[in-house]
């Protein structure tokens, strides 16, 4: 039987899939309570030594009202601390990225007739932020985000040495979902306020987590700073789990990871899905670590926080086909194809058809193709994903292999339908490297009969 061409498709993005959910998904439910931006100024008069703690609503778009006074250690200072509240900004409380109403219990410090700047404030600006800064904010309260980084980004270039306005840009990154700019600015914060905290260790964490696979060494830093700001949450542990595992230290993730699925377990607030996400990446960590018994428990426990959840056979499904992958590229067909048929196994359509697919290539691209057995395993892809562009290809290539041996014009049809088809299909996903591929096989092979053996056998 003649050997069609060799082709490697390009699956990293379908693989990278099988491991990954949005960030934005992840912590879609995370609270973060409202903070204060800017301390405010009285007019009123300030009887003396005295704390007073007042109550203010803060509104979804930063608009607020002083409510009324919790407590006070002075009377005659109430009315200078409603007006000091009542002149303040704030940061509205965010569930996840969508800012929610909610109320701020501000703190008042009175020192003989004056008052003691609030415990929060921005970095090393000692709680006051820059002219610059306040109009971001005003931006940020607008949920105008995008004009809110454009504008913070313009005036640090005049301003580079201005903390308080990457703190906003940090600020106005994180609430347009956009974590790895939110972190990337944070990071150039020496000191970052106390109010901006849990923010910035979200971001910390949430961009080690997207950025783990391109880099690992980056996504380390990052953890570290999520640690050290917030070091018992299981968002920051889980981050640090992650970047630990993208660096092959499999035995500190697994530590890390199973420390971030006590944290999130014990937290009411944290929510299923970020649960099943930190359970996934435990189970891959239990992998790495050749710990079997381990995986198939924390699968188990997936089921359980979620019976229609199919993460824990994707995170399982990943490891084989990434082991499959190996085993090809070592000619092993053999076991590359036990390594994949298991992967499909599991019961996860899109590993199924990942890994269906990849058996097919590692059929054709073994020393004697065993091109009816290469077009069983592209249609077990297909009855899943009719319109996927590699599995019609690998059904195209198993159809064109056959009329090769046989030449058979009802086989050639069916081949170049195939073909036509997976590149539509291609060119509609955008992918025109996976078209280009195709259509030069169909040059070299199905177009080229009676001019010689196909190209590649």
């Amino acid at each position: 039987m003649r050997h069609l061409f060799r082709i490697a498709v390009p699956l990293a993005a379908s693989l990278a899939a099988l491991g990954a959910l949005p960030a934005s998904a992840q912590y879609a439910n995370e609270f973060t309570p409202a903070k204060l931006l800017k301390q405010g100024t009285t007019s009123r008069d300030i009887a003396g030594n005295g704390t007073v703690v007042v109550q203010v609503q803060v509104n979804p778009d930063g608009t607020h009202k002083a409510i009324k006074v919790i407590r006070s250690t002075n009377a005659g200072d109430n009315d200078a601390a409603m007006d000091i509240a009542q002149n303040s900004s704030y940061h509205p409380a965010h569930r996840g990225t969508t800012p929610i109403a909610s109320f701020y219990d501000f703190t008042l410090k009175f020192n003989g007739k004056s008052v003691a700047s609030s415990q929060e404030g921005g970095g090393s600006a000692g709680g006051a932020i820059s002219p610059a800064a306040q109009q971001v904010a005003a931006l940020i309260r607008a949920r105008q985000y995008e004009q809110a980084k454009s504008k913070a980004e313009s005036e640090l270039l005049s301003s580079p040495g201005d903390d308080s306005l990457r703190e906003m840009l940090g600020i106005a990154a994180y609430d347009s979902d956009d974590f790895t700019a939110a972190a990337a600015a944070f990071d150039k914060v020496p000191t970052i306020g106390k109010q901006f905290q849990p923010i910035a260790a979200q971001s910390f964490a949430t961009a080690a987590v997207k950025v783990s696979q391109d880099n690992p060494t980056q996504a380390m830093g990052y953890a570290q700073k999520a640690i050290a700001l917030d070091p018992s949450s299981a968002i920051a542990r889980f981050g640090l789990g992650s970047a630990q595992l993208a660096n092959g230290q499999n035995a500190d993730a697994l530590a890390t990871l199973k420390a971030a699925q006590s944290a999130a377990a014990a937290d009411p607030k944290v929510p299923t899905a970020f649960k099943v996400r930190i359970d996934s990446t435990l189970l891959q960590a239990y992998l790495a670590n050749n710990d079997q018994q381990g995986a198939q428990q924390v699968a188990a426990q997936i089921k359980q926080l979620d019976p229609a959840s199919t993460a824990g056979a994707r995170a399982m499904g990943a490891t084989l086909i990434k082991s499959g992958q190996a085993a090809a590229a070592a000619k092993d067909t053999a076991t590359a194809l036990k390594d994949y048929d298991q992967a499909a196994a599991l019961g996860d359509p899109e590993v199924s058809v990942t890994a269906n697919v990849l058996a097919a290539f590692a059929i054709a691209q073994g020393t004697k193709p065993d091109y009816k057995q290469m077009q069983v395993y592209a249609e077990k892809a297909l009855a899943l994903k009719a319109d996927d562009p590699e599995a019609n290809f690998a059904e195209g290539i198993a159809l064109t292999g056959q009329w090769a041996s046989g030449h058979d014009e009802g086989t050639k049809k069916k081949a170049a339908d195939a073909l036509a088809k997976a590149d539509q299909e291609a060119k509609a996903a955008g992918n025109e490297s996976l078209a280009l591929q195709i259509e030069t096989f169909v040059k070299q092979n199905l177009n080229a009969a009676g001019s010689g053996p196909p190209a590649g056998s």
